[in-house]
C-alpha cells in the first residue's frame, strides 16, 4: 500500500510507484473478471484495461530513458 503523505506526492519516484501500483491492480482486474469475458460491457472494460496497461507501461519506460 502506497503512503499519500504530501510530500512523497511530489517525488517523482512516487509517481512511478503509483503508476505501477495502478497496472497492477489493472492485472487483478483482469483475473478476476476472466470469466466475465463473455459479457460484451465487461469485454469491452478489459480491453480498456489492457490498452491502458500497455500504454501505461510504455509511458513509463520513455520516462525512464529520459
Amino acid at each position: 500500500m502506497l503512503d499519500a503523505n504530501k510530500s512523497a506526492v511530489i517525488s517523482g519516484g512516487y509517481v512511478t510507484e503509483l503508476v505501477y501500483e495502478l497496472l497492477d491492480a489493472h492485472v487483478d482486474t483482469l483475473r478476476m473478471a476472466r470469466d466475465l469475458d463473455g459479457d460484451p460491457a465487461w469485454a469491452a472494460h478489459l480491453d480498456y484495461l489492457r490498452d491502458l496497461q500497455r500504454v501505461g507501461r510504455e509511458a513509463l519506460a520513455q520516462s525512464a530513458r529520459r
